[in-house]
């Protein structure tokens, strides 16, 4: 068997109690060689390795994610102008709204949310940087399906699982490329409950200087507050402004 590209099973396991520990907060020996399905020898030798670096705390004999992983974070965030461009512009957006206002780009066939931010104290929706979704049920991930490439976006559908997260999400994929060509049509793409019941989003797609899209923005927020002109108008109104700003400044970057 060639194993040229084969993973490395050392490494696969490392990343799996990483991975633990990003969803549980914190856990203990046992829990986490219960989750990840080896032994607790193994997972200690790990923990070890990552403690003794500092990419993990033990407090008690409970584990934790260390602060250093921030530091990695933050420096592959700025490693994108697309960030340091657009994060004033979705401040200046979301001032004064009950709306939750979102960066996102595409990797490897997922919708990653590079910068969020809060309108108001009022909002209690998660804001966290990094947290991936599926593009064919959000507004930004339908803004940029919308807009790439006809060859990237059959790879996107190829390896798309049309996963259904409410009752309004479109599993079949010939909805989806028909709710495609209604997006280019209207300049705006809108989740309708799709990705989580009560939550609505509209989201508009960015382009770079060479005009390949390479990210979306969007506002989301309560599916009772986010209904008829303003919603359908206002909102994709506004959003339109702050990317074109956006992509004046990327050119002149």
């Amino acid at each position: 068997m060639d194993r040229t590209n084969a993973p490395v099973e050392s490494i696969t396991t490392l990343l799996s109690v990483v991975e633990h520990l990003e969803q549980a907060d914190e856990s203990g020996v046992t829990e986490i060689a219960n989750s990840v399905g080896v032994s607790k020898s193994t997972v200690h030798n790990h923990l070890t390795t990552l403690r003794e670096s500092g990419y993990v705390v033990n407090e008690g004999g409970r584990y934790r994610l260390g602060l250093r992983f921030l530091r990695i974070g933050e420096t592959t965030r700025m490693q994108t102008d697309l960030f340091e461009i657009a994060r004033p512009q979705i401040e200046v957006l979301v001032e004064g709204l009950d709306l939750v206002g979102n960066l996102t780009v595409e990797e490897q066939g997922e919708g990653v949310y590079l910068y969020r931010s809060r309108g108001s104290d009022d909002i209690r929706f998660s804001t966290r940087a990094g947290e991936r979704h599926d593009l064919h049920c959000t507004a930004t991930g339908k803004s940029i399906l919308a807009h790439a490439s006809s060859d990237r976006l059959e790879t996107l559908l190829e390896r798309m699982e049309l996963v259904g997260h409410t009752e309004n999400t479109i599993t079949e994929k010939g909805e989806l490329l028909d709710e495609l060509d209604r997006i280019r049509d209207r300049g705006a793409a809108f989740d309708e409950e799709e990705y989580g019941p009560g939550l609505r989003c509209v989201g508009v797609p960015v382009f770079g200087s060479d005009d390949a899209v390479i990210g979306a923005i969007s506002l989301s927020g309560a599916a009772a507050d986010m209904k008829e002109e303003w919603y359908q108008e206002t909102l994709p109104d506004r959003l339109r402004a702050t990317k074109n700003r956006i992509e004046v400044n990327i050119r002149d970057y």
